[in-house]
């Protein structure tokens, strides 16, 4: 966070005013913040990489513009979210034919063993079949790396739900992912 003017990490919310005010370094530490989460959730709608990134990044333009009309700085996350789904879906009934993954990188991951493409594959998968909540945390604490506090502050909920929703996340994808010898 060294190229953010701040002595501290600003809340969201403080972004969100100063972004409302016009300061586009404080939006763009906003997309930073949240960029994997919304392409995770244009993804869980589209399960299409490149759909989903053209998505979220709509998402991000569409939220610049509307910024404004946000009454609360703090339901940022939430909202964010919220219209990132509503685009995912807009494009997915607009054009409903999706290209596999799978067609598009197969050179990419030709020196990656059928072993760990297997193991990655399914973990996607079931990260994608989480519920939105669950997924959010995941993707904010494992590939964001996000403390709790910062998770529920970047989605509008109390500490403890998000604490809560994170170990059902664990438990659920160790249910679908772990085997259990024989």
């Amino acid at each position: 966070m060294d190229e953010y003017p701040y002595k501290r990490r600003p809340s969201t919310a403080e972004l969100v005013i100063a972004a409302q005010s016009e300061d586009r370094t404080a939006f763009a530490e906003l997309v930073r913040r949240y960029e994997r989460v919304v392409a995770s959730t244009a993804w869980s709608v589209l399960h299409d990489f490149h759909a989903a990134q053209d998505v979220a990044q709509d998402s991000f333009v569409i939220a610049f513009r509307q910024l404004g009309t946000l009454r609360n700085a703090r339901t940022f996350g939430p909202w964010l979210l919220a219209l990132t789904r509503r685009e995912a879906v807009r494009r997915r009934r607009r054009s409903p034919v999706t290209v596999s993954i799978d067609a598009v990188a197969e050179t990419a991951i030709a020196t990656i063993t059928p072993a760990w493409h297997q193991e990655y594959e399914s973990l996607v998968g079931a990260i994608g079949r989480l519920p939105d909540h669950e997924r959010e945390v995941v993707v904010f604490h494992y590939l964001d790396g996000y403390s709790a506090r910062e998770m529920a502050e970047l989605t509008g909920r109390p500490v403890g739900t998000v604490t809560k929703q994170l170990s059902r996340a664990i438990r659920r994808l160790r249910r679908w992912l772990v085997k259990v010898p024989k």
